[in-house]
């Protein structure tokens, strides 16, 4: 994911792939596209493109050039999020995209994604959203899943439905931990914006909790913006498709609106669009490809509760905050 199997000398071709795949015989549908494929590049691989100088490649080239599934998968997670900054997604955008994915061979939960916020199918989205990226694949170790999704449809992957006393106790028990420690520090990241423990009601899942410890490590705020940046760290970091399809849900969110959350009642739009901002999520998405560990899969959180803070960002290859 993200340009992970993608060597610099390679990134020419990919960059003129992505020009033929989604600038459009009208031009780019928004400046954001070229931009961001610009930053990206920049950020990930250390090169700086003019996208005016290259000429648009083939699907064949593509499909020679690349015969590491991988590297194909890469590629049309690189189209949908050039895609997914489109309001609305023009029709030959969509067109062009599965031509790509077809010719490379490519099946993805992400272009199912996109064929739903195309259509306008909002519920079915956001169902297919949280049931296929992390988030529900993390609720799904809970044993009691299905009869809460029976009872309550697609929010039982993402809120605290019904009263779990002694999930609220171990979060609630995190201000015992030293000061300048993991712990402390999440259970301050919730006190100061009057968060709710997961296991009381109206809380957010503990599966959906679990990205609040990358919140605290990574120093990345609740801001639109913090939101994206942790998303995307969590992408880079983890080797785990579904938590690119969350990244690309969270784009959605706050770049166009077109998906709808479960918990942010108004998740401000164009968040990307503003300057600076591709700039910090590329350096997140940085960072998180550094990462020596996968912070949704691979770290057992209360385990290291009472560990120093300062020590874990050092360990994850982060800078002191």
């Amino acid at each position: 994911m993200f340009l992970r199997h993608t060597a610099p000398d390679q990134a020419p071709l990919l960059a003129a792939a992505a020009i033929a795949a989604c600038r459009l015989p009208g031009g780019w549908t928004t400046p954001l596209q070229p931009r961001m494929l610009e930053v990206l590049f920049a950020h990930l691989l250390g090169l700086d493109l003019d996208l005016e100088q290259l000429e648009p490649a083939l699907p064949i080239q593509l499909a020679l050039a690349l015969p590491d599934p991988g590297q194909r998968q890469e590629l049309i997670e690189l189209l949908v999020t050039l895609e997914l900054l489109c309001d609305p997604i023009p029709e030959a955008l969509q067109a062009s995209i599965e031509h790509w994915a077809a010719v490379l061979e490519v099946e993805s939960d992400a272009l199912r994604l996109t064929r739903d916020l195309c259509n306008r199918a909002a519920s079915l989205a956001t169902a297919d959203f949280y049931r296929l990226s992390w988030i529900g694949e993390l609720a799904r170790e809970d044993p009691d899943l299905p009869r809460l999704l029976q009872r309550y449809g697609t929010p039982a992957f993402a809120l605290t439905l019904e009263p779990d006393p002694a999930e609220a106790a171990r979060w609630r028990g995190l201000q015992q931990c030293p000061a300048g420690s993991l712990g402390r520090a999440m259970w301050d990241f919730y006190d100061e914006r009057g968060f709710q423990p997961p296991g009381e009601v109206g809380a957010v899942s503990p599966a959906l909790a679990r990205h609040d410890w990358v919140h605290v490590i990574t120093g990345y705020g609740t801001t639109p913006l913090g939101e994206l940046q942790v998303a995307g760290f969590d992408a880079a970091a983890s080797d785990s498709r579904p938590a690119f399809l969350n990244f690309l849900g969270a784009v959605s969110l706050y770049e166009t609106g077109l998906l709808h959350s479960l918990v942010v009642k108004q998740p401000g739009h164009g968040v990307l669009s503003a300057a600076g901002s591709p700039e910090q999520l590329a350096e997140a998405i940085r960072l998180g490809r550094l990462c020596p560990v996968d912070p949704l899969h691979e770290v057992e959180y209360f385990a290291i509760a009472d560990q120093p803070l300062a020590a874990i960002r050092r360990a994850w290859g982060l800078a002191e905050l």
